[in-house]
């Protein structure tokens, strides 16, 4: 999916460096998980040649957001949306948010079992991203920030109860939209790229994707798990579609300092991807989304 949106990408500049109006509790202590050696999983294949970055985007207005910080969960060669009931199918993931996600998790089983990661306890939710890898040792995330901010000009509702999503291209050999995925330094949102950048010591290399924020207003699924959700142009939704806070998930990680030799678990560098079930208290991310994002 090809979507050039110099409004969506601005967006997350601001959220990051202005002070926005955000929920969510404090954040939990993060522990990170232990690394996995190529005795546990096979090392993904090395990417090919570097296409040129796409021209940086500068900053816009401050809007409004809720952010949640969550801590590191799981790690699991499994997929509950493309692989739903198959163990070891899938390459590994790491996952945030839910406990209890696995091959088997629907959404009664998230609503079943709300143990988190995540600081707003009323986000059961599970998130998920294929593994980092540094050569054959994958590299364990620090923690991840959630945002849900309004990207659009029109109102917005919560994610309706049970919704799936996916974001990014789990098969992509050259660089996806900036507007998608992308990777940046620190707090640099504005200098986001399509590769991770080598960071100073004293910053994270952060991951970032964000999913689509207009629903067809039927559909809580689809069979690519796509076509229920598009993305907006210029901050305007489509005709007949309903306007959703936009998922931004940015996951971050130690600096690396060969940055030549990343891939992900799913294959090449610009194969960054990630996956969304909605396992909130619906009651309180409806009153959320309505008294924040107005």
């Amino acid at each position: 999916m090809k979507i050039k949106s110099l409004a969506i990408i601005a967006v997350s500049t601001v959220l990051l460096l202005a002070g926005i109006s955000v929920a969510g509790a404090n954040p939990i202590a993060v522990h990170t998980a232990a690394t996995n050696t190529a005795a546990a999983v096979p090392p993904p294949p090395t990417r090919g040649p570097q296409p040129p970055q796409p021209t940086r985007i500068p900053p816009a207005p401050p809007i409004q957001a809720i952010r949640i910080e969550c801590g590191v969960g799981q790690v699991n060669n499994v997929d509950p949306i493309v692989m739903p009931g198959m163990p070891a199918m899938s390459h590994y993931h790491q996952f945030f948010g839910n406990r209890s996600t696995n091959e088997k998790t629907t959404i009664a089983s998230l609503q079943a079992n709300r143990a988190t990661t995540c600081s707003d306890r009323a986000d059961a939710s599970a998130y998920w991203a294929p593994q980092l890898w540094q050569g054959s040792t994958a590299i364990a995330p620090k923690s991840m920030t959630v945002l849900y901010a309004k990207t659009v000009t029109r109102a917005v509702v919560a994610h309706p109860a049970g919704l799936v999503l996916i974001a990014g291209n789990s098969k992509a050999v050259e660089a996806q939209d900036l507007s998608i995925v992308s990777w940046y330094c620190g707090n640099n949102v504005q200098n986001a790229s399509a590769t991770p950048p080598a960071c100073a010591r004293n910053q994270d290399l952060v991951g970032l994707i964000r999913f689509p924020e207009c629903w067809n207003g039927k559909d809580l699924d689809s069979t690519n798990h796509k076509d229920h959700v598009t993305y907006a142009v210029n901050g305007v939704c489509a005709a007949g579609t309903v306007a959703l806070p936009q998922l931004q998930l940015h996951i971050h990680y130690p600096a690396q300092t060969n940055v030549s030799t990343l891939a992900m678990s799913s294959g090449s560098i610009f194969s960054l991807h990630a996956d969304f079930m909605n396992g909130w208290n619906q009651r309180t991310f409806v009153n959320q989304v309505a008294q924040r994002l107005r």
